[in-house]
């Protein structure tokens, strides 16, 4: 259950791809551009439109850094990336942080012109010294991979720290991954439950990390039966990792008696939706006999099948099983493999 810092829509390519419409909310609207607030809301972007460029021929950074978001993503205007640059460009040298965060990010994502994250953190750093939580947020990230500036996890939980403060909910969740694990600063397993503790209820990723901390501190009273019951809930979700976890929870009897058929049971559903660590493991139980009598026909199938995904022990453990089998067992073995794949390719959407 291994994961990195994200940077954005939980687990992939970015937070945010929508720039900021900077206007604190979309209240601020009303203030570059009398009426625009309610044209917003509407949906009629041709008005607004019209009415931030109106104040922003006039010099006004909020209506020009606006105008900019919307011929950016072509909402009432023309769609122009390099018009766009140019309205943030207008507002940026006004000292808009939001402006210079959009700037940014045009050179991250490659908006209308070539990738560029040198250039991108030149602009986060700008917009996150003035307090912009997003740039705070993507400067990290930035250093926390070493891309466009040096690779430093101290800096990155400097600003994971700071976007944190300013309820940048991604920057809260990276901060406590990096808190849980000692990088960039010393670990502090307290705090970076702390931090997770809102996102449980609604984010199987933050309370995934729960579950993990708790189970680190499984010698401490009640904190394994807490780790069970995470797991155990996420489990029942279909959370294939955390059906992994309670399935050696089981298997071990941490945090719960110990029921190795259950510890299976829940080993093979993780298993059943891809998991080559959960579909090694399962080939352990039936090598060893953990929960069913011991089968390896059902282990040798396992052990290939993790390794078509992956798991590098799954081929050496399957040619181990190998010598053991007979023509017979070999046959049924490679059957078995079969009907898994084609059990997997035909539940994958």
């Amino acid at each position: 259950m291994t994961r990195t810092p994200e940077k954005a829509s939980a687990r992939s390519a970015c937070r945010r791809v929508a720039l900021l419409l900077f206007v604190a909310g979309i209240a601020a609207a009303a203030a570059a551009a009398p009426g625009t607030a309610e044209l917003l809301q509407r949906g009629d972007y041709a008005a607004a439109a019209a009415r931030f460029a109106e104040r922003a021929a006039q010099g006004d950074r909020v209506a020009q850094n606006n105008l900019g978001v919307l011929h950016q993503r072509g909402q009432g205007v023309a769609e122009d990336p390099a018009l766009a640059l140019q309205w943030f460009e207008r507002a940026a040298a006004q000292g808009l942080p939001g402006a210079m965060y959009n700037i940014g990010m045009l050179h991250l994502r490659g908006y209308g012109r070539a990738v560029d994250p040198k250039v991108a953190a030149g602009w986060f750093e700008k917009a996150a010294a003035l307090g912009e939580p997003e740039a705070q947020f993507y400067l990290g990230m930035l250093h926390y991979r070493g891309e466009g500036v040096p690779r430093d996890h101290a800096i990155a939980a400097g600003w994971f720290e700071k976007a944190a403060a300013q309820d940048v909910e991604e920057a809260r969740f990276n901060l406590a991954l990096m808190l849980a694990r000692g990088e960039g600063m010393p670990p502090d397993d307290a705090r970076a439950l702390e931090l997770l503790t809102p996102f449980v209820a609604a984010r199987e990723d933050a309370a995934l990390l729960v579950g993990e901390i708790h189970l680190r501190h499984a010698d401490e009273p009640g904190r394994a039966q807490q780790a069970h019951a995470v797991f155990r809930r996420l489990a029942e979700s279909g959370v294939a990792d955390a059906q992994a976890a309670v399935a050696m929870m089981y298997v071990t009897g941490t945090g719960t008696p110990a029921d190795p058929q259950e510890g299976r049971f829940w080993m093979e559903q993780a298993a059943r939706q891809g998991s080559a660590h959960a579909q090694f493991n399962l080939g352990n139980f039936h090598a060893e006999g953990v929960g069913a009598t011991r089968d390896l026909s059902e282990a040798w199938a396992w052990y290939s099948l993790s390794a078509d995904n992956g798991e590098p022990a799954g081929r050496e453990l399957a040619a181990g099983v190998a010598q053991q089998l007979d023509t017979q067992a070999l046959l049924r073995a490679a059957t078995r493999l079969g009907e898994l794949r084609a059990k997997l390719a035909g539940s994958s959407p």
